[in-house]
C-alpha cells in the first residue's frame, strides 16, 4: 500500500473521503469513521447534541477551532449536550470517534455528565498519550492503519468503569432502539423502580435524563435521515414529530439552522454516509 493510498476501506463523496474500520479494528462501544476533504474549502458549524461522547483527532495541524470557546488544536471531547459551540476549518484530514456514554467512563476516565458543556481539550484528559497518538496519526495516511493505532491506543487505556446499573444500561437500550420513541413514564416499573430513582441513576450514569436522551436520540436520526436528502415532511413522519413544524423547531434549537440547509448541504451528506458505513462495520 503507498504512503497516500487511503485503503479498500475508504469510499469518496464529493471531494471527501470517508472511511470506517473493518470489524478487526472494531472498538466494543466505538464508532470510527476518517474524514478527508479534498475539496479545498472551509466549513463552519455547531456541534449539535448526539446520543455519543464525539471524540474528534485532527490529523492536520490547526484546522480544528471551536469559535466560542478558545482554540483547541489537535483533539477535542464534546459530550451528549455540548453547549451551543461552532467548528471552523479547511483541508480536514481527521478521525472521529462515538463513544457510547455507557462505556465512556472506562475509555476516557470521566462520566458523561462531565462532558456536556463547552468542548475539552483531549490532551486535558488523556495528557501526553493524546499528543502521542495525534503526532502518530499525522504521520500515518492509511486509514486501516489510523484505526488500528487509535483500537490499541483505547484498549490500552480502558479501565474498569465505574458501575453502570443493569436497568440503566437496558432503559437506555430502549430508548436508542426505539429510535427515541419509547414511553420513558413505562421505564422505571420495568425494573421495580420509582420515578425519582430511575431518573436520578439514568442521569448520573448516561449524562442527560431519560427524556432528553430520548429527544437527543430522535434527533440525531432527524439529522441523519436529513442529509440523505430525505423530504422534511418524510423524516417528521417517519420519526414520530407532530409535523414539519415541529421538527423544523428542533432542528433550529439543536443546529443552530433549519432542516432545508442542512439537506442542501454537501458535508451533511458526507456526514450521513461516513456513519451510515460506520455503523455497518
Amino acid at each position: 500500500m503507498g504512503a497516500d493510498d487511503p485503503g479498500q476501506e475508504a469510499r469518496h463523496h464529493g471531494g471527501w473521503e470517508v472511511a470506517a474500520p473493518t470489524a478487526a479494528h472494531a472498538v466494543p462501544g466505538v464508532r470510527m469513521a476518517g474524514f478527508r476533504d479534498r475539496t479545498g474549502g472551509t466549513f463552519e458549524e455547531r456541534v449539535p447534541p448526539g446520543p455519543a461522547i464525539a471524540i474528534v483527532i485532527d490529523c492536520t495541524p490547526g484546522s480544528l477551532e471551536p469559535f466560542s470557546s478558545g482554540a483547541i488544536e489537535g483533539g477535542l471531547v464534546a459530550g451528549i449536550a455540548p453547549t451551543a459551540v461552532r467548528m471552523a476549518g479547511s483541508a480536514i484530514d481527521c478521525v472521529e470517534l462515538q463513544v457510547d456514554p455507557t462505556a465512556a467512563q472506562a475509555l476516557l476516565g470521566v462520566a458523561p455528565g462531565e462532558l456536556n458543556g463547552a468542548p475539552l481539550d483531549l490532551a486535558a484528559i488523556w495528557g501526553r498519550d493524546a499528543v502521542r497518538l495525534r503526532s502518530r496519526l499525522i504521520e500515518t495516511r492509511s486509514w486501516d492503519d489510523r484505526f488500528a493505532l487509535i483500537r490499541d491506543a483505547l484498549t490500552r487505556r480502558r479501565r474498569s468503569p465505574a458501575r453502570v446499573d443493569p436497568e440503566v444500561a437496558d432503559a437506555w437500550r430502549r430508548i436508542t432502539a426505539s429510535r427515541g420513541r419509547v414511553l420513558i413514564g413505562d421505564l422505571p416499573g420495568l425494573y421495580g423502580w420509582s420515578r425519582t430513582r430511575f431518573w436520578s441513576r439514568f442521569t448520573s450514569q448516561i449524562g442527560v435524563s431519560p427524556k432528553r436522551a430520548a429527544t437527543i436520540v430522535r434527533f440525531d436520526l432527524a439529522l441523519r435521515r436529513l442529509g440523505t436528502s430525505a423530504g422534511v415532511a418524510e423524516v417528521a413522519a417517519e420519526l414520530g414529530y407532530a409535523d414539519q413544524s415541529h421538527l423544523h423547531r428542533e432542528v433550529l434549537r439543536f443546529a443552530g439552522r433549519t432542516p432545508g440547509s442542512i439537506a442542501a448541504d454537501p458535508l451533511w451528506t458526507v456526514d450521513s454516509v461516513a456513519w451510515t458505513r460506520a455503523h455497518a462495520a
